[in-house]
């Protein structure tokens, strides 16, 4: 299954994060350290009431799991250290009360490295013996999988642009899926041969299957991470689909015709639909949902040669 990774950029992965902290804590609970002026200590966001503070950290996707956690690993020596030296101040924003957890809120947290490296920077940070600082004060790391899911889709829904980032397949993948799935990629070739010359033909048809797992691996991400963008996106899809099953394919044009023409609708309906939802996703899924209306009948190209 294909691996689909939110890409965020460091003012919306603050933004969700504050709504996710909102949930757990209560509005009237969570404050914000703006950075503009001297910097933020270490903190984005902190609630003296249950003595913690978090700092919001997103890397730029797509990168590898290695990478991500050095970065992550990194972030939290500099901010810890930031953290320490202003440990005075701090004390005044929780009004005396030894923090008990600093939280780094990252998007996604897939490594044990990290975890090592919490449990190491707690011990220095319980070593300082600084009194902001309970002498039981853990560095932990966390990602939405540590909120309600209902929290997380009230954060995402709330976004103004949601963009997914979505590996090609391999080639085990797509043999994986060709064997089991003879009669759809039959349905492709036959259909395909009238937009492709013979020597191409076997890279249009593989392109349309990239395509179509591509698409599908999109939807499966907004189903489970964002369900109001994805009842969105599926009921445009629904809705050309439904006219291609009633009216069947146009019956005049060439295959390509057909197909930018379908693609267009499809994209454009989506956006209609789902503004938040990134122009690069949008015309990704299109791209998967036309392969499979060719894979599965209701799309053709009747008088194409």
């Amino acid at each position: 299954m294909l691996s689909v990774v939110q890409v965020w950029n460091p003012d919306d992965w603050e933004f969700f994060a504050q709504s996710l902290l909102h949930g757990r804590h209560g509005p009237l609970h969570v404050q914000k350290i703006p950075s503009a002026h001297k910097g933020d200590y270490g903190i984005d966001y902190y609630c003296t009431k249950d003595a913690v503070a978090y700092q919001c950290y997103a890397v730029e996707e797509p990168i590898d799991i290695s990478v991500r956690a050095e970065r992550q690993k990194k972030k939290i020596t500099t901010d810890l250290g930031k953290l320490v030296k202003n440990h005075v101040e701090i004390g005044k924003l929780f009004h005396g009360v030894p923090i008990r957890h600093w939280v780094l809120m990252a998007p996604l947290h897939d490594s044990k490295d990290v975890n090592l490296h919490c449990a190491k920077k707690t011990k220095d940070l319980r070593d300082a013996a600084c009194p902001a600082f309970d002498p039981t004060v853990e560095v932990i790391i966390q990602d939405p999988s540590n909120f309600p899911n209902d929290a997380v889709a009230l954060g995402m829904s709330a976004l103004s642009k949601v963009t997914l980032s979505i590996p090609t397949p391999s080639q085990s993948e797509l043999a994986t899926w060709a064997a089991g799935s003879s009669d759809l990629l039959a349905n492709a070739t036959g259909k395909l041969k009238k937009r492709a010359p013979p020597d191409k033909l076997d890279d249009v048809v593989g392109e349309a299957v990239r395509s179509f797992l591509q698409g599908n691996a999109l939807l499966d991400a907004l189903r489970s991470g964002s369900p109001d963008l994805h009842e969105k996106v599926t009921s445009a899809v629904r809705s050309r689909a439904r006219r291609l099953e009633f009216a069947g394919p146009p019956s005049t044009g060439s295959a390509g015709e057909i197909l930018h023409a379908e693609l267009d609708a499809l994209i454009a309906a989506m956006q209609e639909a789902a503004p938040s939802l990134s122009a690069q996703n949008a015309e990704q899924i299109a791209y998967g949902s036309i392969c499979e209306w060719i894979m599965r009948c209701p799309l053709d190209f009747p008088n194409a040669q």
